[in-house]
């Protein structure tokens, strides 16, 4: 994957710089950039063309990698966050096996609980005289 990488990287580099030789005559002209807002004007002064263009390129490669690295800290917080759910859940699961095989089970609580009332029964009491 990383030689796919690098050709496409080198490939791509080819491309722009066959642009800007094939280019030069357009890219060379001076820009004059105004900005005007609420009553004030900025202007400035004559920038060749493939500045702004190399500028503009680099400038969303910067916001795209600010982007993108905010994204990474935003996935490693959250995986961190469950990483130690997961860490309190197994801590948590080993302390009940601990409880589990440190007290033998009871069979009191499985022993049948003590009739108090005579048991009731399909047939229908004799009364005796």
């Amino acid at each position: 994957m990383r030689v796919i990488k690098v050709l496409f990287l080198l490939v791509f580099f080819f491309v722009c710089m066959l642009f800007f030789v094939q280019n030069t005559a357009i890219l060379e002209t001076a820009l004059l950039l105004k900005l005007g807002a609420f009553g004030y004007q900025v202007q400035t002064p004559g920038v060749p063309f493939y500045v702004v263009l190399l500028l503009s390129f680099v400038a969303g490669g910067l916001f795209a990698t600010l982007y993108f690295l905010a994204e990474k800290v935003r996935l490693a917080s959250g995986m961190r966050s469950l990483q130690n759910k997961v860490n309190a859940l197994e801590k948590q699961m080993a302390q009940q096996k601990k409880s589990t095989v440190a007290t033998p089970p009871s069979f009191a609580a499985v022993a049948p609980a003590p009739a108090t009332a005579p048991a009731a029964t399909s047939e229908p009491q004799k009364a005796e005289a």
